[in-house]
């Protein structure tokens, strides 16, 4: 009877396959690598460094009635469907009769540092404090203008503004702003396209909930956005409400609504998702 079979292996078989072992190995190292310095190379903080030549310190504050122009120069450049855009009469309604209700990302800049860099708003900027010795600007990067509202979700009447509001004096109407809602609606939340990308919105999304939840006199804040930024809100922590009725802008809106739940503190990280 023939004995059992046996197959005499070479050291170099052995050598072969130790080496295309090494070499999958090494392929795999270099593709997870590469894989992380793509994503490096793309990350938020990497697209802020290609569009500021300089160190960008983000300043939140609310939006003063000396911010029009820089708020209408931002509205127009963010918003590439003109029917989408806030008027220059909308905007200055909203921050004179509501001001507190809006929210503004600046940075500073220095105009013998720029380089030729330029952005939208650089133009309307304002200086840091008068008579600086470098000429220091506020620049507006990012906006969120709004209004109070009495329903849960957002109606062209809410998104209208009175007429005569500038000689109305404090008369309330039945348009626009309502001081006893309790229901803030965003009107605006425009992000210089420079900066699209870098989570500047997330940022002032935050910001801005922090501030109503802060305020302790509403209840939720509310938005309308089109099909295709539903997932973004609701990553920010919104609740898709369904298809609104308004018609403003050739309608196609959704009602997103943010709802304060205040045994549980202040919104934040926990409700708002990490956005790529």
């Amino acid at each position: 009877m023939a004995g059992p079979s046996v197959k005499h292996l070479d050291l170099a078989d052995l050598a072969i396959e130790e080496s295309s072992d090494v070499d999958s190995d090494f392929a795999q190292s270099q593709k997870a690598l590469n894989q992380k310095k793509r994503a490096m190379k793309d990350s938020p903080e990497a697209r802020l460094k290609k569009v500021f030549p300089f160190r960008f310190v983000p300043l939140v504050k609310p939006l003063t009635i000396s911010d029009l122009d820089s708020a209408v120069a931002l509205e127009n450049a963010a918003f590439t469907n003109p029917e989408h855009r806030a008027s220059a009469d909308k905007i200055a309604y909203r921050l004179t009769v509501c001001g507190e209700l809006s929210l503004g990302v600046f940075c500073t800049v220095v105009p013998s540092e720029l380089n030729g860099w330029h952005i939208e708003t650089l133009d309307t900027a304002r200086e840091v404090e008068t008579g600086r010795y470098n000429g220091a600007l506020n620049v507006l990067v990012a906006h969120i203008v709004g209004t109070k509202c009495i329903g849960e979700t957002i109606t062209d009447k809410d998104m209208a503004i009175p007429e005569d509001w500038r000689t109305r004096k404090g008369k309330p109407a039945d348009v626009g702003h309502q001081e006893v809602g309790t229901t803030v609606a965003i009107h605006s939340l425009a992000v210089s396209p420079k900066l699209q990308g870098c989570r500047i919105g997330q940022l002032i999304i935050k910001a801005f909930l922090q501030q109503m939840f802060g305020s302790g006199v509403v209840d939720r804040v509310s938005l309308l956005c089109q099909e295709h930024l539903v997932a973004y809100y609701v990553r920010c922590g919104f609740e898709n409400k369904g298809p609104s009725d308004a018609q403003f802008g050739g309608g196609g809106w959704y009602n997103m609504v943010f709802t304060f739940k205040r045994s549980r503190g202040p919104p934040g990280d926990a409700e708002m998702q990490p956005l790529p």
